[in-house]
């Protein structure tokens, strides 16, 4: 059977190129009559001939590339960032939180080819900037010992001192304020004159620390939330089941002022009960003597009955009943969102065995929601501070920041640390 030869081999005869793609063994293999007139054919002979000559370029390129020890390892250096890079951010959201845990494996990776790759070629690849890649430097080769983290503390002056960190790190854990927000928390060494920066910083070091924030959602597109200005401008009131250790349902019944988010009256009953929000009410009635206010409910029959009604029409009118997302576009979100904090950060933690457990620690959480635990949206003050007058102005507690920012500048860059000296 006659042999025949593909026409890329022919081709490669013609330029002379058989010993950059073929073996010895193989170029044996061929007649030498093959080869004498493969190489003394004209590329005419073939339609669409040209198009070896792209391929014959590929090849003088491949060529000189291999014969270039130079490019050859600046190819392996890119190949070395890239595999570096996948490495780093295979299977995780977040590069950049990613590549922050990862900056001694960078810093490495690109010392080692930076003989051959410029250093800004490889920082594009990780999308980093000079000044990042010098900051990840400088933590990785310089281990402060004044420094809470190690860090360089005559570069990163303005870190947190050692002091400060571990202040923030005794707040978390502590059983009084376990199950706050961070916020709360934050705020609340703030009022106790024990930290001194910003709510950011704050976020930043309870990450480095370990304590991971709770997710958080999205509002939706559109949401228009009730907005007041003075205390007993709106009440909202609402139920909440709560089911003790014994498998019983609780409703707690809750009376609260929208605007400074107060609780200003509950009660424990075994069923949703009108008698309940009316007794609420009367109570509130009495202490504030309110003009002009809007009760906000929602539709349910515990706020919608006569028992209800027949009270606030003995009032005059100086308390008018609407009905959420029927009477007025906005929802009753407000005291929704608190239900959620009532039963996360101060029931679900402790153990309720009954109804009477249950009172007994509501009587104990509602004083701390209402005097002991401050609030972000109230610029720092509690619940009870804002009914009473006092202004939501967080300044009172932040003017003193950019002083104690100036103070840990000084101290970081006097530490007396052997390795920094």
């Amino acid at each position: 059977m006659r042999t025949s030869w593909d026409t890329s081999i022919k081709h490669l005869a013609r330029h002379g190129l058989l010993s950059d793609i073929l073996s010895i063994e193989q170029i044996a293999s061929i007649p030498s009559s093959n080869l004498s007139r493969w190489r003394h054919e004209s590329d005419s002979k073939y339609l669409y001939s040209e198009i070896n000559e792209i391929i014959k370029q590929e090849i003088e390129f491949i060529k000189r590339m291999n014969q270039s020890s130079k490019i050859k390892k600046i190819n392996e250096s890119y190949f070395k960032l890239a595999d570096t890079f996948h490495h780093v951010i295979s299977n995780i959201k977040g590069v950049k939180s990613i590549l922050k845990s990862q900056k001694e494996l960078i810093v490495n990776t690109i010392d080692s080819i930076v003989d051959t790759v410029p250093i800004n070629n490889a920082l594009k690849l990780f999308n980093i900037s000079r000044t990042t890649y010098q900051n990840y430097k400088t933590i990785v080769i310089h281990k402060c010992e004044a420094s809470y983290f190690k860090w360089y503390t005559r570069r990163f002056s303005n870190q947190l001192l050692v002091k400060e960190v571990s202040t923030i790190k005794s707040y978390l854990p502590n059983d009084d304020y376990r199950h706050w927000s961070k916020s709360c928390i934050y705020l609340r060494a703030i009022r106790d004159n024990t930290l001194s920066c910003g709510l950011s910083t704050f976020y930043k070091y309870c990450r480095l620390l370990g304590f991971s924030n709770l997710k958080t959602f999205k509002k939706a597109d559109g949401y228009n939330p009730l907005e007041t200005s003075r205390p007993n401008e709106v009440w909202c009131a609402d139920v909440t089941i709560f089911k003790t250790q014994d498998h019983i349902k609780h409703y707690i019944h809750i009376l609260m002022d929208h605007y400074s988010k107060k609780i200003i009256g509950y009660r424990i009953e075994g069923f949703s009960s009108g008698k309940a929000i009316r007794s609420l009410l009367q109570n509130a009635y009495k202490k504030s003597r309110p003009k002009n206010t809007v009760f906000l409910t929602d539709g349910g029959s515990e706020n919608v009955n006569t028992t209800v009604s027949s009270l606030l029409k003995s009032y005059n009118d100086t308390i008018t009943h609407r009905v959420a997302q029927r009477d007025v576009l906005f929802s009753n979100s407000m005291i929704e969102a608190f239900n959620k904090v009532l039963k996360h950060q101060f029931l679900y933690p402790r153990t309720i065995s009954n109804r009477t457990s249950l009172e007994n620690v509501m009587r104990e959480v509602i004083p701390i929601y209402n005097s002991v635990r401050p609030q972000l949206r109230l610029g720092g003050n509690t619940p009870d501070e804002t009914f009473n007058g006092k202004p939501i102005n967080f300044n009172q507690y932040s003017d003193c920041f950019k002083a104690q920012k100036a103070i840990r500048i000084v101290l970081n860059k006097q530490n007396s640390c052997r390795s920094c000296s």
